[in-house]
């Protein structure tokens, strides 16, 4: 996860392949208001995801880095425990 200058956030994401994991993996982006611009998604072997993310229109509350790696890892299924 990483912020960038203009207020937007990158975020790069790898771990097996289960069933459901782009789909919660775009969930999750979403209950935290941020809204994915580009995207790149690679499913062979493991899961592989590259984002370009902005905050949602009217959501004044910039998440936090953490916030953002705390709700990826609980919806590829780490039981929220960051590694």
């Amino acid at each position: 996860i990483e912020k960038q200058g203009d207020g937007g956030t990158r975020i790069d994401i790898c771990c097996a392949t289960s069933p459901g994991v782009l789909i919660s993996t775009v969930s999750a982006l979403e209950v935290l208001g941020l809204e994915i611009e580009q995207c790149v998604v690679s499913c062979f072997g493991d899961f592989a995801m590259q984002a370009s993310c902005s905050q949602e229109e009217g959501r004044s509350r910039v998440t936090r880095t953490d916030e953002i790696k705390q709700a990826l890892f609980t919806s590829a299924g780490y039981g929220g425990r960051c590694l």
